[in-house]
């Protein structure tokens, strides 16, 4: 029962770990322990709010010993997002307020000042959710301390809560690996000494934004206090300010870091992203340029740009690889493909400007030389199909037809012809997703499409004309095993073929949901009679 419950939590089969729960209270203890340990993970798939709610109201009451097992105990993940989201349906529902705040939970609950006759205070949730954080944590601290129970959590996701409490937490948790913040300013100096005192194993650090007015200095001082060759992963998602000189601290932990995601960087880091010339053993590499920044078009200079291709052409193991919003990308990438120890899983390249027509041959040449690759990504300058045409680049569709392990290809912002589309389907049996774009394609490609063993998701903005008939043989071709789940977009259907409302639902229901379990959705943006919001005004 151990194993198969295990096996159960990988697969994060909630319904199941729960009915193993109910067989006995011995298989319980074991079920249960899955059960909560995928809990971050499985809220995404929760219907309603009342199971969320109930799992929570079992965690935040077991730290208060109100429970039959330690349940907090054997939680992973600690998403204080998702208790963010929990409390906000509460709001909605009376009944689900009524229940979740029951018996010792009303020692949990906060409420604002402010009132109405129609309408009692609202919830004070930043509060809330800190109570209840500090019940949890406290309680963790003490199950180890006091009675050496071994403690599964390893990971913090938090959206609200105040520096204090932050570092109150963390102190407590001592299996901590893995820290996600919304706001990474918070930290500094004084959060890095709580780590290296109270957290010894932790490895990783995820931030929504870190734009506060002195975020780059204290990033950096924040990576200088941990202990060196300690940091594994660092990933910041979006608005931020840092700068040349929080790059160049990561550099003490060159040996350890495997995972670097800086997105949204603004020129003055960007231009200086080759002072991490050190760390060259990253495993995941994505570097996004912040869209909205047009101080200066090109991110490097001549004698920068060699340095960056120099240095990521330097990380072996290397296996994932983004450019977003790079301009000037396509000569590093070139480099990197062109690397013999370089063997890439995925490779993204988004909003480049090209270059010389040498660089780029040389550049779709190259890429065939990636067999590894699982998963391909290229759109062009500003996203726009005209910018990179298959067709003016055989090069790159002869590469592309021999990544024989590819799994998904999004072609969706390129213009792909049918010629090519039924080449590159005949080429690559291991495809799974494709998405493409460009101008119209016939109806033979679906023929090819349909004989993708592994297809379950179809996605083309380009412009069809496929028929009722069309689409039905073409799923009653596919595999019902192997294409089982499929979903199919059209994003681009030419409204004088337009399906009628009895064909599209019959499509659906009767061959995409009933043989295949799967769904197909068209979309006619240039059908003249289709009614938009834009054509009504408020005076209507």
């Amino acid at each position: 029962m151990l194993l198969i419950c295990q096996e159960l939590g990988a697969r994060r089969d909630f319904t199941t770990l729960y009915h193993c729960a109910l067989l006995s209270r011995r298989v319980a203890s074991i079920a249960v322990e899955q059960l909560y340990s995928i809990l971050e993970i499985m809220d995404q798939f929760i219907e309603g709010g009342r199971r969320a709610a109930r799992l929570w109201r079992s965690i935040i009451l077991s730290s208060r010993e109100a429970t039959l097992y330690p349940y907090c105990a054997y939680t992973r993940y600690l998403s204080l997002g998702s208790l963010v989201e929990c409390l906000d349906d509460l709001r909605l529902d009376p009944s689900l307020h009524d229940f979740f705040f029951d018996g010792l939970m009303q020692d949990f609950l906060v409420l604002q000042a402010k009132a109405t006759r129609s309408r009692p205070p609202p919830y004070d949730i930043p509060n809330i959710v800190s109570k209840c954080t500090d019940s949890i944590t406290q309680c963790i601290q003490a199950l180890v301390s006091v009675n050496g129970t071994a403690v599964a959590l390893t990971h913090l996701e938090t959206p609200i809560l105040p520096r204090d409490d932050l570092l109150n937490s963390i102190s407590r948790l001592s299996s901590l690996t893995s820290l996600q913040l919304q706001d990474g300013s918070v930290l500094g100096a004084e959060a890095a000494g709580v780590l290296v005192t109270y957290c010894p194993n932790f490895a990783e650090l995820t931030c929504l934004h870190c734009s506060g007015k002195t975020a780059a200095v204290d990033m950096a001082t924040f990576f200088l206090v941990l202990h060196p060759n300690s940091l594994q992963r660092f990933e910041v998602f979006s608005q931020n300010t840092l700068d040349g000189n929080t790059l160049y601290t990561l550099n003490t932990h060159a040996k350890s870091l495997r995972v670097l995601h800086l997105r949204s960087l603004l020129f003055p880091a960007i231009s200086q992203i080759h002072l991490l010339s050190d760390c060259t053993a990253l495993e995941s590499l994505i570097i996004e340029r912040e869209p909205t920044d047009r101080s200066r078009l090109d991110a490097f200079s001549l004698v920068e740009l060699e340095q960056v291709a120099k240095w990521i052409s330097s990380c072996k193991a290397l296996r994932t690889l983004s450019f977003n919003h790079v301009r000037d990308a396509l000569p590093i990438v070139r480099q990197v493909l062109q690397a013999p120890e370089i063997r890439l899983f995925q490779l993204h390249i988004q909003d480049y400007q090209s270059v010389s027509e040498e660089i780029v041959t040389a550049t779709w040449s190259a890429l065939g030389q990636q067999d590894s690759l699982e998963s391909l990504t290229i759109a062009s300058q500003d996203s726009s199909p005209d910018g990179l045409v298959l067709a003016q680049h055989p090069e790159l569709t002869d590469s592309i037809c021999r990544l024989s392990n590819l799994v998904t290809l999004n072609l969706m912002q390129a213009s792909v012809s049918s010629a090519e589309i039924c080449r590159i389907a005949k080429a690559l049996r291991c495809l799974e997703e494709l998405s493409f774009g460009g101008d119209p394609v016939d109806n033979s490609i679906l023929e090819h499409l349909s004989k993708l063993p592994k297809l379950v998701l179809l996605s083309i903005n380009a412009v069809t004309t496929f028929t009722f008939e069309n689409l039905r043989d073409f799923v009653q071709s596919l595999d019902p095993v192997g294409n089982r789940g499929i979903k199919v977009d059209l994003l681009n259907q030419w409204y004088e073929v337009k399906l009628t409302e009895y064909e599209e639902t019959r499509l659906n229901q009767d061959f995409f949901a009933d043989y295949l379990n799967g769904r197909i959705a068209i979309n006619y943006p240039n059908d003249p009679d289709e009614l938009h919001e834009a054509d009504f005004s408020d005076s209507d």
